[in-house]
């Protein structure tokens, strides 16, 4: 059986609602999507390095929800004597 993820974007700070539905359940697809759910496109997170911080990021590309992933440096922190 085939699966596809699905996922509904409700905005920034909200959380991401992903259903994964068996592709024969054709009627329930249609529902979700006729509810504002798309394709997720999932990618895979990078590990931890020092001194760094992972950032998600979600964006719309040909009708699916891409997951991407990039590594930043953290903030510099003052100390405070």
């Amino acid at each position: 059986m085939a699966k596809l993820l699905l996922a509904k974007f409700y905005g920034v700070g909200q959380p991401l609602d992903l259903r994964e539905v068996d592709t024969q359940q054709g009627l329930y697809v249609t529902k979700l999507r006729d509810s504002g759910f798309v394709d997720f496109v999932p990618s895979e997170q990078p590990a931890e390095q020092p001194g760094k911080t992972i950032v998600e990021s979600l964006e719309m590309i040909d009708g699916k929800l891409v997951q991407t992933w990039s590594i930043q440096d953290l903030p510099e922190t003052e100390s405070v004597d």
